[in-house]
């Protein structure tokens, strides 16, 4: 499976039960990097997303929805349980440090980083790309 996250500065992911930021840019990159491919998100994650985007399926846990080859969006599940099954990662980093109650905390020690790239985004100048593989 294929773990998608957004993350601050410090690896946070949500700060008083909402995520940290949002940014339609990145939602379109995200989709346009999934292509045909199965995403998978929450409820909670649904309104950022089109609806007219096929190959996403709304799950309450999207970790332990997709199958080995999907993609797991990640704003307010633990990965954690399912952590054996990720062999990629991609992080959206915002490059600013908002406040967080929530991190992401797995050890990525197994990943090695293998591509990273900068767009502008609808409510950031600069988001960095980040895809990791075992």
């Amino acid at each position: 499976m294929t773990l998608i996250l957004c993350l601050d500065d410090e690896n946070g992911m949500m700060f008083n039960h909402r995520r940290q930021s949002r940014d339609r840019v990145l939602i379109a990159e995200l989709l346009s990097h999934v292509d045909d491919g199965r995403l998978y998100i929450s409820p909670y994650s649904a309104p950022l997303f089109p609806a007219e985007a096929k190959n996403v399926t709304v799950a309450e846990n999207p970790c332990a929805a997709a199958d080995d080859h999907a993609y797991a969006f990640v704003e307010d599940t633990d990965p954690a349980p399912h952590w054996s099954r990720v062999s990629e990662i991609i992080l959206y980093r915002w490059n600013r440090l908002y406040p967080a109650d929530v991190t992401f905390t797995q050890d990525m020690t197994d990943f090695h980083l293998i591509e990273t790239s900068e767009f502008v985004g609808s409510s950031h100048d600069q988001i960095t790309k980040e895809i990791w593989k075992k």
